[in-house]
């Protein structure tokens, strides 16, 4: 898939990828896990949601409305701030025309929680030439999130962040575990889905970062359906990522899949950049309910996986996080890139933070 630079997308799930010997990928993998912290800290929190302050706020985008929610008769430039967090629609690969019925509804309730609802009465790629990737070849039409941190090849309309975690911050130097809690429940009628973390890195610390060669987004899926599952061509091991579920911690050992795509030797990608997923196993995937991630071990162990399998050279140290997204990719129903057909959904997310310095055990918003 040929995706024009500037603009922002979400993953790319049936592109060609280089597939490695998954029994080495898992041993260098395992062996990072904790790499990309310097030392302990005391725990420090990033509350991010909820957000009581625009209880009863709600905003819409369409396939007109892809980047921006509507506004009157046009559309927003972005989407709306809340807080040290951004809700972004990302419909980047909606099709269909102004008289599509339906639409994806970002709402805030009174203590502050999110609904995500998306009730489309047809759901195709988008193909123009103005599209964001018009040949995606992907079942994926968009990823509605809570973004923080800086949008990608959109600095200027990115969210004011705590002072707590500065973002662009090169791996290395963010203090042992790094852990993202979110409560959610989701609910998958007539759809393909996943529910997901969306980081994005870059080779050096800009704060203007835009999508190019070298550029890396790690995708960490909590929960999906079948059909979304990537290709197995794509898959090149498993590794290990500590996670928490209602409390009750898991050491995650060799629970998750590692698929990687359109990633080279010595720190190259396609002119767009490259994809790496952690995708729990279907076992343990979770529909609902409170889970903490350690975020930390898994940018730890990409980059094991990138150093050894790819030939890149001192991740933790020439690579920076931009942006942790948290949010729900959908699609049409029959996981057809180029289908169509009804697409049902909600996400609903209680809360969401980062924390710094903690465990999965310990972590909580």
């Amino acid at each position: 898939m040929d995706e024009p630079p500037g603009r922002r997308k979400s993953s790319r799930h049936q592109v060609r990828g280089r597939s490695v010997a998954g029994i080495l990928v898992v041993v260098l993998m395992v062996a990072a896990l904790g790499a990309c912290g310097h030392g302990a800290s005391a725990a420090v929190r990033v509350p991010l949601l909820p957000n009581a302050a625009v209880n009863g706020n709600a905003w819409e985008w369409t396939s007109t409305c892809r980047v921006g929610p509507h506004k009157g008769t046009g559309c927003e430039g972005s989407g709306p701030v809340v807080g040290p967090a951004q809700l972004t629609g990302n419909e980047w690969n909606l099709g269909g025309t102004a008289t599509t019925a339906g639409s994806v509804t970002m709402s805030v309730n009174a203590p502050g929680a999110l609904a995500v609802k998306g009730n489309l009465s047809d759901a195709p790629p988008c193909t123009e030439a103005t599209c964001i990737a018009p040949q995606a070849n992907t079942w994926v039409r968009g990823y509605p999130s809570v973004l923080y941190g800086i949008d990608q090849c959109n600095a200027d309309t990115s969210p004011p962040q705590s002072p707590k975690l500065k973002l662009p911050a090169q791996v290395g130097s963010l203090p042992a575990n790094l852990i993202g809690t979110t409560t959610y429940a989701a609910e998958a009628a007539k759809v393909t889905y996943d529910v997901a973390y969306d980081l994005w890195l870059n080779a050096s610390g800009t704060t203007t970062p835009c999508k190019t060669d070298g550029t890396l987004e790690v995708m960490v899926w909590t929960d999906y359906d079948a059909q979304a599952l990537l290709p197995d061509s794509l898959k090149v091991g498993t590794t290990t990522v500590p996670y928490a579920v209602n409390g009750s911690a898991s050491p995650g050992e060799q629970a998750w899949s590692v698929y990687v795509s359109n990633v080279y030797g010595n720190g190259h990608t396609v002119s767009y950049g490259g994809t790496v997923w952690l995708v729990l196993d279907e076992a343990h995937r979770v529909r609902q309910g409170e889970v903490s991630v350690d975020l930390g071990a898994a940018l730890g162990a990409v980059g094991a996986l990138l150093e050894h399998s790819y030939g890149w050279s001192n991740f933790a140290d020439n690579y920076w996080l931009d942006t942790i997204a948290f949010g729900m990719e959908y699609g049409p129903q029959s996981a057809d890139p180029y289908g169509a057909g009804p697409t049902d959904f909600s996400l609903d997310l209680r809360s969401y933070c980062l924390e710094l310095g903690t465990t999965v055990s310990a972590a909580t918003c």
